[in-house]
């Protein structure tokens, strides 16, 4: 067992919470072979563009899934037909749910509509057919589901249009935990939701580096505070005023399953955490290792996957137990607390690799909820508080590595360095200023190179997974007439998707005798909010447990 010392807590509780099982995990029915050794495809073009980059704007919805999530714009097809994704480091596939799916056939109003836009192919005069259904097929862990055929054509991010792109076109769609939406995967290509692994192709990442857009594959991702509404995801280079301190550059490891390594991924280790209340401050465990280590029981690190397509933060029962629970007491057995410990709840301090701390506010993982009917917060109780969910989850599975999602990744600005198998880490500006953007040049030292004061690792001995052949493709950039997702801001959320009233801080603007629910806490049910299968894990109320 792994050990951990007996530390002081903050806060006591006598009770225990259930799972919250609300993260998305991106476990796919296949994807998971070695193709490091593919090669490097030779480039369509030679050179890159004069600026190497490409920068879109993400934004956080409420009303669409519990907890929120990131999303982006695109376009795709001629005429551009409009879609919305999640954003999603924890997979790799770029699809857009058809037109043509029952899913997106059902009322706007419906538990599974797809609310992000669908493509109608037929209408695209530009799209081609690469692999018949059900060559697409992907299924996440909190049961979603998607498949359909592979197809290719122009695909819109930012200010450009590029073609030939694949996707695939989820046909069939079953979204578990809110509104059905496209996806964005920005992992590594291995990690493709393909049924042959002939069929495996160029994602995102590579797709724009191989097109001269960027240097290599890399990029970075600010999400933004939980109340800002929108941040930025930046391929192929850094925007400095996004960030806080130096960046501090880790190793990513590879990944085990049942004892078994598998290809590296975007897995780093917390070795330390401290919580912070009223000026006072607690360890609450220490001294992890950074690298493949921290798999053994008896390291305190926890392993983790930054996974921006995942909501919470799933962490060991035994630390959420010994460490989360008992300083978070008034989180109640569903994983509700009122709004009003968004601003005076504990805050924590995550040491990862051993290298970089990064403070989180509680407001950053305790969010509202939202009916995604009325788009309005919910009551917590007669007092005006808002309902929150509480977005630090218990984990039973025993996985050896678990994600770590927006939770905390709101709080951290990374720059994901595929090529190298890295990620450089630093806190996230609050109140960003003007922006700072510097191309990253191919190569082990681009980002430390980009940017001064660069706390940087050495080479990772683990080979980063390598990019799929392009064979004959060669891209076709264009210059897009409207740059597509710029808007910022509340501006960014399609305006089906905008909370209405509420403040999403503690007090409701609603009236008592206003509209929105009271909800009954403890033991309400929050499958019509979307909040359904969650803290569900067999932890009696009541139990405790000494490590």
């Amino acid at each position: 067992m792994r050990s951990l010392a007996a530390l002081p807590l903050l806060l006591t509780s006598t009770s225990a919470l259930p799972e919250l099982s609300i993260s998305k995990r991106d476990r796919h029915t296949g994807g998971q072979t070695d193709l490091s050794a593919r090669g490097v495809p030779a480039r369509s073009r030679l050179t890159p563009r004069q600026d190497g980059f490409i920068e879109t704007n993400i934004f956080d919805v409420l009303a669409w899934s519990s907890g929120g999530a990131y999303y982006a714009n695109l376009t795709v097809g001629t005429p551009p037909q409009p879609q919305t994704v999640i954003l999603d480091t924890g997979s790799s596939d770029l699809y857009f749910d058809a037109s043509s799916a029952s899913t997106c056939e059902d009322p706007p109003t419906a538990t599974q509509a797809c609310e992000g836009g669908t493509f109608d192919s037929s209408k695209s005069s530009t799209y081609r057919e690469v692999h018949a259904a059900p060559a697409f097929n992907t299924s996440f862990g909190d049961g979603s589901t998607a498949l359909g055929p592979y197809g290719s054509d122009v695909v819109g991010i930012g200010h450009v249009l590029i073609s030939p792109v694949q996707f695939g076109v989820a046909t069939t769609v079953d979204s578990t935990t809110g509104f059905s939406l496209g996806l964005m995967g920005l992992g590594y290509s291995n990690n493709e939701a393909v049924t042959s692994q002939r069929n495996f192709y160029q994602n995102m990442p590579e797709v724009l580096k191989d097109a001269g857009e960027i240097n290599s594959r890399l990029y970075s991702v600010f999400l933004n505070g939980a109340n800002a509404g929108s941040g930025t995801i930046l391929f192929g280079g850094i925007d400095t005023s996004k960030y806080t301190g130096s960046l501090a550059t880790v190793n990513f490891l590879p990944q085990f399953y049942d004892g078994q390594e598998l290809p590296l991924n975007f897995i780093t280790t917390v070795t330390a955490a401290n919580i912070s209340l009223g000026g006072q401050t607690a360890q609450l465990w220490s001294g992890g290792s950074p690298g493949v280590e921290a798999y053994n029981r008896d390291d305190p690190a926890l392993p983790v996957l930054l996974d921006t397509g995942s909501t919470a933060w799933s962490i060991p029962q035994r630390y959420f137990l010994n460490y989360i629970e008992p300083n978070f007491d008034f989180v109640d057995r569903s994983g509700i607390c009122s709004c009003e410990y968004a601003k005076s709840g504990p805050s924590l301090s995550l040491e990862f690799g051993g290298k970089v701390t990064i403070t989180v506010t509680p407001d950053q993982f305790i969010v509202p909820i939202i009916d995604p009917t009325t788009r309005k917060p919910q009551r917590y109780d007669n007092k005006g508080n808002e309902a929150c969910i509480f977005l630090l989850a218990p984990d039973t599975s025993g996985q050896p590595f678990l994600t770590l999602g927006d939770a905390v990744l709101r709080s951290m600005y990374v720059v994901f360095d595929l090529d190298n198998g890295q990620g450089s880490i630093a806190q996230a500006a609050t109140n960003p200023g003007s922006p700072n953007i510097v191309t990253v040049q191919a190569g082990p030292t681009g980002v430390a190179a980009a940017v001064s004061g660069v706390n940087t690792a050495p080479a990772n001995t683990v080979k980063a997974p390598g990019e799929v052949q392009s064979g004959t493709v060669a891209y076709s950039v264009a210059t897009a007439a409207t740059p597509i997702g710029t808007a910022t801001g509340a501006g960014a959320v399609p305006a089906n998707a905008q909370v209405v009233g509420g403040s999403g801080t503690g007090s409701s603007s609603e009236s008592s005798s206003a509209a929105a629910t009271v909800l009954s806490i403890p033991g309400a049910d929050f499958t019509a909010l979307g909040v359904a299968a969650i803290w569900t894990a067999g932890i009696a109320l009541g139990a405790s447990l000494m490590l």
